[in-house]
């Protein structure tokens, strides 16, 4: 004869139920307590391989952040460029004796496509030598486009001197002035990756003494990248 015993929690009485929930609770609470008086006998700070994947976390986000200052603050560098110009490109119709709402408008209208490279933010690939004279020459265009708008315009206004000269007779000043810009712009950006390359070399050795292939990976790669830039931009200077 063979005894079986089944142990059925449905048919467990609730008193049963609650004492073995608290029995449970009660033991992992004393498991953990043991736990920690264990490791602080032992002296036991942290357990290595949860500590390195912490701090190299930690150590990407504050990697990351200051990149990210970097972008920030080559943004505003390059703003402050083309609000710049403004004054570059208002002397030269004040030499010819334009008057100034004319020279505020153009002033104006020729910084607008400026700006809105910026916004666009795509000047490590358009600067690049391939991409270079397509991009200037959009810029150019956009430009003419502008100025002519103005010029046509400017025929109805009662500004108290002559009409805007046509584009053809400002052009070579005025494409001067996107020249000027574009070296500008370029020189700020390879200051930008320079200053990441040496960010990203900072974080690089770091993770290299940790034993972090991945996270060195993408140092490596981040740092070929802009030393990369930086070679092809050299050409705006």
């Amino acid at each position: 004869m063979h005894g079986e015993i089944k142990a059925d929690l449905g048919t467990m009485p609730v008193a049963n139920m609650i004492i073995l929930l608290v029995g449970i609770a009660v033991l992992l609470i004393i498991t953990a307590i043991v736990i920690v008086v264990i490791v602080r006998k032992l002296g036991i700070k942290s357990f290595g391989p949860f500590k390195m994947e912490h701090n190299n976390t930690t150590s990407m986000y504050d990697m990351n952040e200051k990149i990210k200052d970097i972008d920030d603050l080559c943004h505003r560098q390059m703003r402050d460029i083309t609000d710049r110009m403004k004054i570059h490109i208002g002397n030269i119709f004040t030499k010819m004796n334009i008057c100034v709402p004319a020279r505020v408008s153009i002033s104006s209208a020729i910084r607008l496509p400026l700006h809105e490279s910026i916004s666009n933010n795509h000047f490590t690939k358009e600067l690049m030598p391939s991409r270079y004279p397509i991009y200037r020459g959009r810029i150019i265009d956009t430009i003419k486009d502008e100025y002519e708008s103005i010029e046509s315009a400017s025929e109805n206004e009662q500004c108290g001197r002559d009409i805007l000269p046509p584009w053809e007779k400002m052009s070579k000043q005025l494409v001067a002035c996107v020249d000027l810009w574009l070296k500008r712009i370029a020189k700020e950006v390879m200051d930008s990756c320079e200053k990441k390359v040496v960010v990203y070399k900072q974080y690089l050795k770091q993770f290299e003494e940790t034993g972090d292939s991945y996270r060195s990976g993408i140092c490596r790669e981040c740092i070929e990248k802009n030393e990369k830039y930086i070679s092809e931009l050299k050409h705006l200077i």
